[in-house]
């Protein structure tokens, strides 16, 4: 007499042949879809950007080995930045639906909260789902659930991939002139202060370095109903000149460019490495 544990085996033996021979006749799919991404792009072949929020309308173009604002205004990008927004082109995920299988209102893709173009290929930005903080994204004619981490990123707008150093490396700088100092390239191409009253040259050279290189600690839209307390002017190679104002240095540095209309903001404990110099840091 078969135990009740044979009996049990011998009836799992027979669904599962019974459910394999229902699969295999009917050609019944499982409810599992592979992860794939959400493009077929690769983002080293991507040469433009369009981001348009509620607030915000921005267009980048890839020059050379990096990214260019083109609109609103024509500045160098925050190429790490961009490339965080390139990266959802390879994100991949198994949970995805055919758009025209669901209301896209209930899901606020029938007026999405933003979009990004990436040549001609536009994703679009709908509601999160209640669960694990993920955003319904459309691209194409497929709807996906994504981790949220782009929209939060690109509601800052210009601010936020803007490139935060003062004087990107891709602009040619010919000449720095500080309250009170002068800064220029000598014939060898070297950074020389003039009439430098033993200000080392490695003090010189940091703090043209810091123009370019130092990131600052945010960047904001200029505010022009504050009186400037200093002018900063700017030579570039092309002859050209463009002006920066000091607009405060306590209880932080505030920089403007309202050539483009924003100010970058740095602690205040960089004064001597970004406004003036001192004698008594001579290295020689």
């Amino acid at each position: 007499m078969f135990s009740r544990r044979w009996i049990i085996n011998y009836i799992l033996i027979l669904l599962i042949v019974l459910f394999t021979y229902i699969g295999n006749r009917f050609d019944v799919e499982t409810g599992y879809q592979p992860q794939q991404s959400v493009t077929a792009l690769k983002p080293e072949n991507i040469e433009t950007m369009e981001i348009q929020t509620a607030d915000a309308e921005l267009m980048l173009r890839r020059e050379g080995d990096g990214w260019m604002l083109e609109s609103p205004i024509r500045w160098p990008a925050n190429d790490v930045d961009v490339e965080r927004l390139l990266g959802i082109t390879s994100v991949k995920t198994d949970s995805r639906l055919a758009a025209d299988e669901i209301d896209l209102a209930t899901l606020g893709l029938q007026f999405p909260k933003a979009s990004l173009r990436l040549d001609d290929t536009l994703v679009l930005f709908g509601g999160t789902n209640n669960i694990g903080a993920r955003r319904y994204t459309m691209v194409g004619s497929t709807v996906y659930l994504l981790p949220d981490m782009l929209l939060p990123f690109m509601s800052q707008g210009l601010t936020g991939i803007v490139d935060q150093s003062l004087l990107p490396r891709r602009f040619e700088l010919g000449a720095l002139q500080l309250p009170g100092y002068e800064i220029n390239r000598d014939a060898n191409n070297a950074w020389r202060l003039v009439d430098a009253n033993g200000v080392g040259q490695q003090q010189i050279e940091k703090l043209v370095d810091n123009w370019q290189n130092l990131q600052a600690l945010r960047v904001k839209p200029f505010s022009a109903e504050k009186i400037p307390q200093q002018k900063i002017t700017v030579q570039f190679d092309n002859d050209r000149n463009q002006d920066f104002f000091v607009m405060s240095i306590d209880p932080e540095i505030v920089i403007a460019n309202p050539q483009i209309g924003l100010q970058y903001h740095f602690p205040a404990d960089l004064y001597y490495q970004l406004i003036s110099l001192r004698a008594d840091e001579a290295s020689g």
